[in-house]
């Protein structure tokens, strides 16, 4: 059973790091990189246990609190997922279970630890009392949660078969528990067998983690403007009325992005099959995102998908398949991401030397070619108006 909880703290830390270290985490996502500590932490108590601990009861009944934070968390991201609005905090009433839970466990280990002639007695009921309410909770909470994903996600989403897969884990769980709760007192040996299966669980769960983020499960999407805009014969009605618009856009004085933007709004591109192996997508999103870091390629205002492709040494229809279909990410707002974390890190220089800002000036020598493409790329990405963020990081740099 050692073996399997090493292999699950490895893959728990493993995931938490992949979480952290992506460019492309959501709001959502710092509650499965909780979530995977909580069970990176979980097992590395019971690492500790069976490895130092000899006294069999506490071997045989010591449950970890940490269990009263799964479902919780994975509540929560449901919610964050539908409502990204959400503050998770203010549902921090949650975890109550988990605070009493902590007290509890933790003043049981102080019994044992002083050996207490009533330490097994404590023991007994603390075990007794997180058992049968962590049971009931975990299987009625899972099942909400699988109904929440099924009615308010859209259907066939990552996060949506993500969430109902997790929820059946974790009601795997419970209902197992509860199996062998029934059969252990006839069967010992059962409890042995039940805490392996859990753990290994557990481990499966930070696996199907990992795997959201890097493409072992990703749904197709919609093709980049560039080079995907595929139209069956049935469509060849709309052309003159997509020209039309098209032709009305470019006299509107937007610029070519803002332009590409509107395409994809008017076009529906269709889905097609995807040429390129995941690993071969992401070792592609790595080289792309070195040259990016290193070459600094986003700061030529012309850079387009054939120029950056030369560049890089990669095919144009690569970059395209791995941004698209692996990124999730249009090549427009890929680059601009880039831009946008060039011109925040330059404010935030000048604010500290006190220099004064030319907002503008900074965001032609990104790469920007328009203050109105500009605007539109940094609220989008920061949130803030760019009169905004530098409110704040005035109001930073004054109170630090």
């Amino acid at each position: 059973m050692k073996y399997i909880i090493a292999i699950g703290i490895f893959q728990a830390l493993l995931a938490a790091v992949l979480l952290l270290r992506s460019r492309y985490r959501k709001n959502a996502d710092d509650l499965l990189i909780s979530l995977v500590v909580c069970i990176g932490l979980h097992l590395s108590i019971k690492f500790f246990i069976f490895t130092f601990v000899e006294d069999q009861q506490v071997l045989n009944m010591m449950n970890t609190f940490i269990g009263f934070c799964y479902i919780p968390l994975l509540y929560l991201y449901t919610l964050k997922t539908i409502r990204p609005e959400l503050v998770a905090a203010s549902k921090w009433y949650l975890f109550i279970p988990f605070f009493i839970g902590a007290i509890g466990y933790f003043s049981t280990v102080c019994v044992l630890t002083v050996t207490s002639p009533k330490a097994y007695l404590v023991l007994y009921w603390y075990n007794t009392i997180s058992l049968y309410t962590l049971l009931p909770l975990d299987i009625i909470v899972s099942g909400g949660i699988i109904y929440l994903a099924i009615t308010k996600l859209p259907r066939n989403s990552q996060e949506k078969i993500l969430i109902i897969q997790l929820a059946s884990l974790f009601l795997g769980i419970g209902l197992l528990s509860v199996l062998f709760l029934i059969f252990s007192s006839s069967m010992l040996s059962l409890n042995y067998l039940s805490r392996s299966i859990i753990y290994t669980l557990l481990v499966v769960i930070t696996i199907r983690i990992i795997t959201y983020k890097y493409g072992a499960i990703i749904e197709p999407v919609s093709a980049d403007v560039d080079n995907d805009f595929l139209l069956s014969a049935g469509d060849s009605n709309i052309l003159p009325e997509i020209s039309n618009q098209m032709n009305s856009l470019t006299e509107s004085n937007l610029d070519m992005e803002d332009i590409l933007d509107e395409k994809k709004k008017i076009l529906q591109p269709q889905k097609r099959r995807e040429i390129l192996s995941h690993s071969e997508m992401f070792k592609i999103l790595l080289k792309l995102e070195k040259a990016m870091e290193k070459e600094h390629y986003y700061m030529e205002s012309d850079l387009t998908l054939d120029k950056l492709a030369k560049l890089s040494s990669l095919s144009k229809y690569h970059i395209s398949e791995t941004l698209n279909h692996f990124v999730h990410k249009p090549f427009y707002t890929f680059i601009n991401e880039y831009r946008i974390e060039h011109v925040k890190r330059n404010l935030k220089k000048l604010s500290e030397k006190n220099i004064s800002i030319n907002i503008l000036e900074l965001a032609y020598e990104a790469g920007f070619n328009s203050k109105s493409s500009f605007n539109r790329y940094f609220k989008e990405i920061t949130t803030y108006t760019p009169r905004e963020y530098i409110s704040l990081i005035m109001t930073d740099a004054l109170t630090s």
